[in-house]
């Protein structure tokens, strides 16, 4: 997700660096049958500089607990345990913005997605208010319509070449994505579920200070912190309905070797949140002050140690001032992931992938299960470790299997919280079109 460069001169140094993370990443790629080449190839969209794109995304999860609620603990976007899920179905329009003409120019991306996981993609009050809510069938529930990306891009052609990004969009953070052709394994980290933020709405500037040297500069809605824990919003960044009062600074800088082997992302989140507006009363009654500052970084390193073998080093670090599902006292949790990636073949890679994460609160890692009264788990550290592969037998068909282990210590997050390990095994197919 090395976004800082996105759109500007620096994009060329970055572009090939981001392909061999993302196999699936570049937007041009030919799609099933061409399906939407009639569209692109008309005259009126080629005078616009519009393109448009879309997939599909449906898989299984096998989990050898079996677990009475039909859930896979804490993992989420593929939570749904022996059942068949439609991830998501979505569709983009999009135009690059011109940076090499030397003048100013404007364009932008708009993401519609339907499916299981625009639960986790999505904001208020596109949520549980959804229209299909009440659908008649068991997994209709789970469905639901996500708007992740609806910005604009505006280039101005002073120095090196400014991009400024004005709307909603995916952040800057992590490595990681919510699109599911940006990523080689099904499931996700922790540190992609429960650490770091999904999206943003509001500002960013980006900027190349040298030839392989980017820095973004932001404001974003700090959204809220809210007694279900962390999945509602992701902790709340990713919401804007009703906390428009409170901004947070989002930066990052960015890093590519000359060769383009090795890079390095640094970004960071900070600024006041609010919390629940059920706790209204409380702050009224004891005198709180009712912001609470949050902040958050992370890390990425990525190197190419040969043209097919890619490592790549994650970690995170989150603070918050006065948590509710802490007593209102300070809250922290942080964590590590690495994954090692080596295509055996054109149409073949194989993956790895470890991590550790640690809610020290208990404040953050949760699961998603309607009626919950609370989602948080607990003080907790947990682990997994993946295997996946990625098998293309047709340039816009892309066939994920990945078998996980995770294990948790000081709670019982899997099997309807009675056991503190679960191995799961899961497929999904990815279609272009």
């Amino acid at each position: 997700m090395f976004n800082f460069c996105i759109n500007s001169r620096c994009t060329l140094l970055f572009a090939s660096l981001i392909l061999s993370a993302s196999p699936l990443a570049a937007e041009d790629r030919a799609g099933l049958l061409n399906g939407l080449s009639l569209v692109n190839d008309s005259s009126w969209m080629k005078s616009a500089g519009l393109h448009v794109n879309g997939w599909a995304d449906a898989g299984i999860i096998y989990n050898a607990n079996d677990p009475s609620d039909n859930y896979n603990g804490t993992v989420v976007f593929a939570d749904r345990a022996n059942e068949f899920n439609l991830h998501q179905l979505g569709l983009q329009l999009f135009k690059d913005v011109d940076t090499r003409s030397g003048g100013w120019d404007v364009g932008g991306k708009f993401t519609f997605m339907y499916g299981s996981d625009a639960r986790f993609n999505t904001i208020n009050p596109y949520g549980d208010k959804h229209w299909d809510n009440n659908l008649i069938g068991k997994s209709q529930r789970f469905h639901k319509i996500a708007i992740p990306n609806a910005y604009l891009d505006i280039f101005v052609p002073l120095g090196n070449g400014i991009t400024t990004r004005i709307g909603r969009f995916y952040t800057i953070m992590g490595y990681e994505t919510g699109l599911s052709p940006d990523n080689f394994f099904y499931t996700h980290p922790y540190t992609f579920q429960y650490g770091e933020p999904f999206t943003h709405t509001g500002l960013t500037i980006s900027y190349p200070l040298l030839e392989n040297f980017s820095v973004t500069l932001g404001a974003v809605t700090g959204g809220h912190t809210n007694l279900n824990g962390a999945l509602d919003g992701n902790g709340g960044w990713d919401g804007f309905d009703n906390n428009m009062e409170n901004w947070n600074f989002l930066g990052g800088i960015n890093w590519a070797s000359k060769e383009l082997s090795t890079s390095l992302a640094l970004s960071v989140i900070t600024g006041d949140v609010n919390t629940d507006n059920d706790l209204r009363d409380f702050y009224r009654q004891t005198g709180r002050n009712k912001k609470d500052n949050r902040t958050f970084y992370s890390f990425v390193l990525q190197h190419d140690f040969t043209e097919r073998w890619h490592f790549v080093l994650q970690h995170d670090h989150g603070f918050e001032q006065q948590h509710p599902l802490n007593n209102f006292r300070a809250a922290e949790w942080y964590g590590i992931q690495t994954q090692t990636r080596y295509e055996l073949t054109d149409t073949l890679g194989i993956g790895l992938r470890a991590e550790w994460f640690r809610d020290a609160d208990g404040v953050r890692v949760g699961q998603m299960c309607p009626g919950c009264a609370q989602l948080a788990m607990g003080r907790a550290d947990y682990y997994t470790a993946s295997v996946g592969l990625n098998w293309k037998p047709l340039n816009w068909l892309t066939l994920r299997p990945e078998i996980r282990y995770d294990w948790s210590g000081g709670v019982d997050a899997f099997d309807a919280r009675n056991k503190d390990h679960q191995l799961i095994f899961g497929a999904d197919i990815v279609a272009l079109f």
